[in-house]
């Protein structure tokens, strides 16, 4: 409590006018008495005003204050009973609002009448105008803020679709007269005057082998491709397709036969591209979801036509498959 009373001491010595004449006794705890009028505390010390000039004392170092009263002026007049009062914090009262001049009115409509003329009322220049009010629909749509309509996040992009699968790399060799497909398990016999084309097996897709003589008047290229539907629906997709293909494209035979122990469908057809007639040997297998393709071709207008569509025939017929792994 004596350290409190100190502090408020020292907050009044602050507010108290430096140059009201006083003299202000601080006894210290060792006894020491220093004179002087308190002007400040700052840093836990009063800083005092003595003959000798400013002092700073710690707080903790004094034992008591004793504060003199300040000298009394001899003029009667000056002598107050009533402490000085205390300044008001409270907000000055607001100033009366002036009468409004209306009141006016009636006098000056009675000068205008013993006139003669007829005046008009009298409106004072400080009057507000009334504010029209807000019809309830107006007033409803004004006070209620604007709905902000969010962007609609953009739709993400559609993923790209899978790419398709690579091709697997051809394995495939001739080993004398015969034709092994170690890829996807096949082999045939090969005719002596035949070779590998790899030129014709890029130029047609899903093409997986193609053979033929060098100067290509006799070609067998075979194919592959995965497929859900029946023999026969496979059969005649592809030979429709194969009729584009060929200029005047007409139908010799179409027969069900079996090769490598499989069904199959054999198609014997004619037509002309880049101004040759072709014989044409199609034929078709399933073998599990593989669709397997022999498109066989050779120049129906040479003198060999019969030998090379016998050759052509026994290579197709000659089509072995390895044992399915389970």
């Amino acid at each position: 409590m004596r350290d409190r009373a100190l502090t408020i001491l020292a907050v009044l010595a602050i507010l108290f006018s430096a140059a009201t004449a006083r003299a202000d006794e601080i006894r210290l705890k060792d006894g020491t008495k220093i004179s002087g009028t308190i002007v400040g505390f700052e840093n836990d010390s009063f800083r005092v005003e003595t003959s000798y000039g400013f002092a700073l004392i710690q707080k903790d170092k004094v034992a008591d204050i004793n504060i003199s009263a300040p000298k009394k002026d001899s003029d009667p007049k000056a002598k107050s009973s009533a402490p000085p009062a205390p300044p008001s914090s409270a907000p000055l009262p607001p100033s009366p609002t002036p009468a409004a001049e209306p009141a006016l009115a009636p006098a000056v409509e009675k000068e205008s009448a013993s006139a003669g003329k007829t005046a008009p009322k009298a409106v004072p220049k400080d009057r507000p105008k009334p504010v029209p009010s807000l019809s309830p629909a107006v007033s409803k749509s004004d006070a209620a803020p604007p709905k902000t309509v969010a962007a609609a996040a953009p739709a993400p992009a559609p993923p790209p679709p899978p790419a398709p699968p690579e091709p697997p790399m051809i394995r495939d060799e001739i080993r004398g007269n015969l034709y092994a497909n170690f890829t996807y398990g096949f082999q045939m016999f090969k005719p002596p005057s035949w070779d590998l084309i790899p030129e014709a097996r890029k130029a047609l897709p899903d093409a997986i082998a193609a053979l033929g003589t060098y100067d290509q008047t006799t070609l067998l290229v075979i194919g592959r491709e995965r497929t859900k539907d029946s023999l026969d629906l496979h059969a005649a997709t592809t030979s429709k397709a194969l009729s584009s293909v060929y200029e005047n494209f007409r139908m010799i035979s179409n027969k069900h036969v079996t090769v490598a122990g499989l069904p199959a469908v054999e198609q014997h057809s004619r037509g002309t591209a880049d101004g040759r007639d072709w014989s044409v040997t199609l034929l078709t297998l399933l073998r599990g979801n593989d669709a397997f393709t022999l498109l066989g071709m050779t120049w129906a207008d040479s003198d060999l036509i019969q030998v090379q569509e016998n050759v052509i025939a026994k290579t197709v017929n000659s089509l072995t498959f390895a044992a399915q792994q389970p």
